[in-house]
């Protein structure tokens, strides 16, 4: 099965870092996540009544929608992981290769390492675009300067501690 080739191939870091990912990011994602986040548009408030103002002011203070940036995020990190099993897996299926199980283990090392690799760049890539869009506060007043807002409007945050990485 797919989880034995995950044992198989994976040293015990590996394996940890996977249950970590599932744990704490998929499943707070699949349970809380959409509670915290479904009101975000309709409770961003503005202090303006002029038509097209709110949906640009919340355009600029969220340019990505958080959950749906989290859910790429996990989309994204489990890629590297999901390609090397299934790499993995197929070079152990393939007739012919009657290679002693640490020949085998060698020849894929490298595929592991890159796949590691791979998982480190996106989490730093993440990182970094969660500070360039978001930083890691969502403060609970965002000032709008944006057209067709007539002047200088406030514009108040739904949950911003709930909301804060």
């Amino acid at each position: 099965s797919l989880l034995d080739a995950v044992q198989e191939h994976s040293p015990m870091v590996g394996r940890f870092w996977l249950v970590v990912m599932l744990l704490f990011r998929i499943l707070v994602l699949a349970t809380v996540g959409s509670d915290v986040f479904e009101d975000e548009q309709e409770e961003f408030v503005c202090n303006t009544q002029q038509p097209g103002c709110k949906p640009v002011c919340y355009d600029a203070a969220f340019p990505i929608s958080h959950y749906r940036f989290l859910v790429f995020h996990v989309v994204v990190l489990s890629a590297p992981a999901a390609l090397f099993v299934i790499f993995a897996v197929h070079q152990a299926a393939k007739p012919g290769r009657g290679d002693a199980p640490g020949q085998r283990a060698r020849r894929l090392q490298p595929f592991y390492v890159g796949s590691v690799v791979a998982r480190i760049a996106a989490e730093l890539g993440f990182l970094l675009a969660q500070a360039l869009l978001y930083g890691f506060r969502v403060q609970p007043l965002f000032v709008c300067r944006r057209r067709p807002c007539p002047h200088r409007v406030d514009c108040f945050v739904s949950r911003p501690t709930e909301k804060t990485v």
